[in-house]
């Protein structure tokens, strides 16, 4: 790109034609990927050892306080997992 100011012709590289916000809002959207990325495998993890527990044979050394997290843990993700393959 050529810009005339004051009579000179300069080419501005287009590394530094982009604006400055555009790297803040790449770097926003890599943070939110990630986050949910690690939300997402945090979630799976606690399926899995939710699962484990039940079906393991743990829910008898379990109080029943611990016992209904289990099973609300369980339903919640499973129920999640559920919805994100009926939407894709």
């Amino acid at each position: 790109m050529e810009s005339t100011a004051a009579g000179t012709t300069t080419n501005v590289p287009p590394e530094e034609r982009r604006l400055p916000e555009a790297r803040i809002n790449h770097v926003i959207i890599l943070r939110s990927a990630f986050i949910d990325k690690a939300i997402s495998g945090m979630g799976k993890l606690a399926l899995a050892w939710a699962t484990t527990v039940l079906l393991g044979g743990f829910s008898t050394l379990l109080k029943q306080k611990d016992f209904l997290f289990v099973i609300i843990i369980t339903f919640l993700k499973a129920t999640r997992l559920g919805i994100r393959k009926i939407n894709s």
